[in-house]
């Protein structure tokens, strides 16, 4: 019989280090306790702008990068061989950075905080940029939920596994909670929506303000390995081979069957989901939502079993060729009309990886008369948009009353961002929040998509 197992200790202590990574403005994270002076990076000021020092004496060129502004930025070297930058002023927000120091990839060795990578994306250090207050991200004096890590064998994959659950407060006390399944990107592990996403304040908070419904978010790992949480990494021996079973007569696309990802998802995780937690059975209690990779998983569960779910979301990913992909939901737009009470699709502006295939999404959407909601906010391929896409996501599921109209939302920049959608496919949409360095291994991402879709 399969037992919920609770990692207390661990979760506690990882979930603390993310916590952690919040840098009061004027200090630094902790000086190591090496050889010379004490050194501290990364070094937050007051008009929050941000200092990073790296001790290298005899390298010859340091630059640091990720998701900051955009840019890399070349540092100085001072006397003593330490490298600095100040960059900034920032925008309040959590921003992942690593140092090029002679062409090799590095850690910040005097910060603590740490996310943790995966495949062509390494480990990167994390900073957060406060605001004057606490953000819809941060620890608030509200009742708090609980994260459990649940391990299993998948027969579907042939390696052990674990799925990271989100319980709201007091959920000993309800039942028949509604679900959301929310998948994390390339560059993450299942992990990643609590540990650098922070999905599960983001709910305590809103859900303390009678924003969101009580849910309970299941997170499950998207790539074709074994769980980093139960042992080695390593690729599950069912996986096809990168590039297996695409394309149809003359290489044009092929419809997409359901892929591995998609069959342990249905035949093994919701079961498993709705024998260990009190979840709802229901479709219309059902959401399935990710970001990047993540969103092209979601894509091939939803639109290849929409009678399971009734709110889709897909975070800053797109589709090429989606009417042959999945012609079954683009020549049923009836259907799909009445089966999903949200379809949302939402991309950052400046996001230079997917944009486009998440532009030639909606344009699909548009012409095929799918009622959706299309949002363009402000940000890159980068967390800094996507803990701000759950924020304004939540609140829009399970209780969601159609609307036809064209939707103006403040943006973080105090710009106005616009969510819309063609006459034929009007949006639908419930209240709204205010929802307040592209990744240099863009191939990379590219590749691992395209092995992860497993068709």
């Amino acid at each position: 019989m399969t037992r919920t197992v609770l990692y207390a200790a661990t979760v506690c202590a990882l979930l603390t280090a993310a916590a952690s990574a919040q840098t009061p403005a004027g200090q630094g994270a902790a000086a190591g306790r090496g050889r010379g002076a004490a050194l501290v990076s990364p070094e937050v000021g007051a008009d929050r702008t941000l200092t990073l020092r790296y001790a290298a004496p005899n390298a010859t060129e340091v630059s640091v990068g990720g998701e900051l502004d955009g840019k890399r930025h070349p540092m100085t070297k001072d006397g003593s061989g330490v490298w600095s930058v100040t960059i900034g002023p920032l925008p309040p927000d959590i921003y992942t950075y690593s140092f090029n120091v002679d062409g090799a990839i590095a850690l910040d060795p005097r910060n603590p905080n740490t996310k943790f990578g995966y495949g062509g994306f390494g480990a990167v250090s994390v900073v957060q940029v406060p605001g004057d207050g606490p953000a819809f991200y941060d620890v608030k004096p509200v009742p708090h939920g609980t994260v459990r890590i649940l391990p299993y064998v998948s027969k579907t994959m042939g390696v052990s596994r674990t799925l990271w659950v989100y319980t709201p407060p007091d959920y000993d006390k309800g039942k028949n909670y509604p679900v959301l399944y929310l998948l994390h990107g390339g560059g993450d592990i299942e992990s990643g929506w609590t540990m650098i996403g922070r999905a599960n304040k983001i709910l305590d908070n809103l859900i303390a303000e009678k924003r969101a419904r009580p849910m309970v978010v299941v997170m499950p790992l998207g790539h074709a390995v074994q769980s980093f949480w139960t042992g080695p990494a390593r690729p599950s021996p069912n996986a096809p081979a990168p590039g297996a079973g695409r394309g149809g007569a003359g290489g044009a696309p092929s419809p997409a069957t359901l892929g591995l990802f998609g069959r342990e998802l249905i035949d093994e995780v919701m079961p498993l989901v709705e024998q260990t937690y009190k979840v709802s059975k229901r479709p219309d209690d059902r959401a399935i939502g990710g970001l990047s990779m993540g969103g092209g998983l979601t894509m091939n569960v939803a639109f290849n079993r929409p009678d399971l779910f009734r709110y889709v979301a897909v975070m800053s990913s797109g589709l090429q060729s989606a009417e042959a992909s999945y012609p079954a939901v683009f020549g049923k737009a009836a259907a799909i009309n009445k089966q999903f009470k949200l379809l949302w699709v939402a991309i950052g502006k400046d996001d230079a990886l997917v944009g486009a295939g998440s532009k030639a999404l909606e344009e699909a959407l548009n012409k095929g008369g799918i009622a959706h909601t299309y949002r363009i906010t402000d940000g890159r391929h980068e967390w800094t948009v996507w803990r701000h896409h759950l924020h304004e996501l939540a609140p829009l599921l399970f209780k969601v009353a159609g609307v036809s109209r064209r939707l103006q939302f403040p943006a973080r920049g105090g710009e106005t961002s616009a969510a819309s959608t063609s006459r034929r496919a009007p949006v639908r949409q419930g209240i709204p929040p205010p929802p307040s360095e592209f990744a240099r291994r863009g191939a990379a991402y590219r590749l691992m998509a395209s092995a992860q879709s497993l068709r």
